[in-house]
């Protein structure tokens, strides 16, 4: 008898299906629908599967059942606004208004697809069509804004005296950004999105290192099943060291594939075209393609990742100065934790390797070819001191060591400051 049960069982786990879940829902069958739902445990990752599990028990009354059916919905896909909406809605009438209030909050940590970087505002929208904007203010010290080896080594290196070596100073900081998204009023399907990015730092004592850098970006998307594309094109200009220094056009196809409801993978490749405005600086023009891939493991209201990315750079130009043809490995490893709702901690490693086609000794191009190890650690706390505003304080140590000496450095980055987001 038992084995009669068992095989019952089986039979019904192996037959049952979101297609089904889907038919009884539309019939109104909302129980039948839920107990289909359950006992498709071969399409658990299918998010479509949970938005009609949420919807059988939001129709049945069942509120908590149907709010963590929804949050699995998001775990799976987070594009589908409409289930934010829905979430918000839910929070709000249950008197969890800490959730209502610190869910789009807790999304500003993840930043793990296009639709979820630009569309923050959908939370507690109808709409599908977003613009959101965030600024930022710091103040902050650099111990070496020049990026310099240390006197003592770069006048040995160049058998001179009085090299000015490393410069430290304060700065100020200004970033802003503007982000729409558009997806032609469908759940999924083909979308839009367009971005501006600024970013300015005033040195209080070595304004001839202030940067400027403008970005703007366009790209067309698609997000389908527990997946999105997402193909980008960008034009960057930056001011340097007093001048017009460069533009660059960029282009980097994204896939973001989610493998269940906490892991995400990202696979991307890229291609960019360096040209230098300075006629002094014209033989370091350059061009790159690489490609990259990433893993993102949740956890509640925090992550993990992971990501490498390989580029190769090759000068547009025969007789460029030295050290424009290189290969870099990156890899960058991380974690962002909430502690008690208080604040967030965001901690990163980045290690870059380059390897270039020329020598060390930059005017004959004799001796081992050049070689650079990077390492950057870098320490982010920030608080939600209301809806849209967060204060941070953040640290950052960079070291870059090199057989070729005057490439040799290190760096602290301190820097507190506010941001607003909207």
């Amino acid at each position: 008898m038992r084995a009669v049960i068992l095989l019952s069982l089986l039979t019904v786990l192996a037959n049952a299906s979101y297609e089904k879940a889907k038919e009884f829902y539309e019939e109104g069958a909302y129980e039948q629908a839920i107990a289909e739902a359950k006992a498709s445990t071969s399409e658990y990752s299918n998010p479509q599967l949970h938005l009609v599990w949420a919807e059988s028990e939001e129709a049945l009354g069942n509120t908590k059942e149907a709010m963590s059916a929804y949050e699995r919905v998001l775990m799976l896909d987070e594009t589908q606004s409409s289930v934010r909406v829905k979430l918000v809605a839910i929070y709000s009438k249950s008197g969890r208004a800490t959730l209502a209030s610190s869910m789009k909050e807790s999304l500003n940590n993840y930043q793990l697809t296009p639709a979820q970087r630009s569309s923050l505002e959908l939370l507690e929208k109808q709409t599908i069509t977003t613009l959101k904007a965030k600024g930022s203010l710091a103040l902050g010290y650099d111990s070496n804004i020049n990026v310099s080896a240390l006197s003592e080594d770069l006048e040995a290196y160049y058998n001179t005296t009085a090299i000015e070596g490393e410069v430290s100073t304060l700065f100020s900081r200004v970033n802003a950004s503007v982000s729409y998204i558009n997806d032609f009023e469908t759940k999924g399907g083909w979308y839009v999105r367009g971005d501006v990015k600024l970013y300015y730092q005033n040195n209080f004592d070595a304004n001839l290192y202030n940067m400027f850098i403008g970005t703007l970006e366009g790209g067309v998307g698609y997000a389908g099943s527990g997946y999105t594309l997402y193909f980008p094109l960008a034009y960057e200009r930056v001011h340097y060291l007093d001048v017009d220094m460069l533009g660059a056009v960029k282009l980097q196809p994204k896939l973001n594939i989610t493998l269940s409801s906490n892991v995400i993978v990202n696979l991307n490749v890229k291609y960019a075209s360096k040209t230098y405005q300075e006629r002094r600086y014209e033989l370091m023009d350059e061009s790159s393609y690489g490609g990259g891939a990433g893993v993102y493991y949740l956890f509640g209201e925090n992550f993990l990742y992971a990501n490498f990315m390989y580029e190769e750079f090759s000068a547009k130009e025969d007789s460029s100065l030295a050290f424009v043809n290189k290969e870099t490995f990156t890899s960058s490893l991380g974690v962002n934790y909430n502690v008690a709702n208080l604040f967030t901690t965001r901690l990163d490693y980045r290690y870059r390797k380059a390897d270039y086609e020329d020598g060390i000794d930059a005017l004959t191009f004799l001796g081992a070819q050049r070689s650079d190890s990077f390492n950057q650690v870098e320490l982010k706390l920030s608080h939600y001191f209301a809806k849209h505003y967060e204060a941070f304080v953040l640290g950052k140590y960079i070291e870059n060591t090199s057989n070729y000496i005057p490439a040799e450095y290190s760096k602290n980055i301190a820097m507190f400051g506010l941001s607003a987001n909207y």
